[in-house]
């Protein structure tokens, strides 16, 4: 842990804790196995698992996140998270009805950073969510009697998405929190294992799926059929970009386009990524 990330904990965080460090420079754990084993160390009745690229702009925020937690019924509380998974691989911050309650900065000094507050000039302390975004969870020791991270999957992407749906599938409700305000200094990295790793979560949970929030209003689930077709053309171009092999975009991209009942995966297929690749990523131009 970097000295200025302890130093910001010890100076907000306002209650007792103890930081529990895994040490994976072996490369012996995937995000899902360290959490595992940090939960099993672990000794007090609130769980955080946070990143260490954030600072926290709330003075004792870990009674905020005690008193959230404090509701039986309560899963996951966190800074972002999104009110709707489609049956299409997507992230949570790019559908309708998200929250957030975050300053981003961007450590190259390229963007101002920027308050992301949704709802616009939301005024509750609290808002009820799906996913809960994983650069800052909270959730109650006793929660995880009922959910684990998978260990199913390796690397260190999704795992926030999956433990989101185990809590709901549990019976909770996740929280997005407007009381705790972290500054967060990295975009994340959406490479080719990022994606690998969402589609195979979303195979996991499609019997599940769609799940739709509370803050979804009749008109945007009306919408819902047409935003998944939105997304599975995202999801080709964004497969396209990244380096995927032709042969393993037409499989994914058939895959949900039969639970969807689309058309979109279509014998066109390889032109239509030759032509993603030939406007965006010259670099992929004659990959096959």
């Amino acid at each position: 842990m970097s000295k200025e990330f302890t130093e910001n904990l010890n100076n907000t965080v306002g209650v007792d804790y103890e930081l529990i460090a895994i040490d994976n420079s072996e490369n012996k754990y995937s995000i899902f196995s360290a959490y595992n084993a940090g939960i099993g160390k672990s000794n007090y009745p609130y769980l955080c698992f946070v990143h260490e690229d954030v600072r926290f702009h709330t003075a004792n925020w870990g009674l905020n996140i005690i008193a959230h937690l404090q509701d039986p019924k309560t899963g996951i509380v966190g800074a972002g998270g999104g009110d709707l998974v489609l049956r299409v691989p997507a992230s949570w911050g790019t559908l309708i009805s998200p929250g957030q309650n975050m300053i981003q900065t961007d450590l190259s000094g390229n963007e101002t950073s920027k308050l992301l507050l949704e709802p616009t000039n939301y005024k509750h302390s609290k808002r009820s969510s799906i996913t809960i975004d994983g650069v800052f969870m909270c959730m109650a020791r006793e929660l995880t009697k009922k959910i684990r991270f998978d260990e199913n999957f390796t690397g260190f992407h999704g795992y926030d998405y999956d433990i989101s749906l185990q809590s709901i599938t549990a019976g909770c409700i996740n929280y997005v929190v407007y009381d705790v305000t972290i500054e967060h200094f990295s975009k994340g990295n959406t490479d080719v294992v990022y994606f690998r790793n969402l589609i195979l979560i979303f195979k996991k949970w499609e019997k599940y799926l769609p799940l739709i929030g509370n803050n979804i209003t009749d008109k945007e689930r009306l919408d819902i059929p047409r935003l998944e077709e939105k997304k599975l053309y995202q999801l080709t171009k964004k497969m396209a970009r990244k380096g995927f092999e032709i042969k393993e975009i037409k499989s994914e991209i058939t895959y949900y386009a039969n639970i969807i009942d689309s058309k979109r995966a279509d014998k066109y297929m390889t032109i239509r990524v030759f032509l993603i690749r030939l406007f965006n990523s010259p670099k992929y131009l004659f990959r096959r």
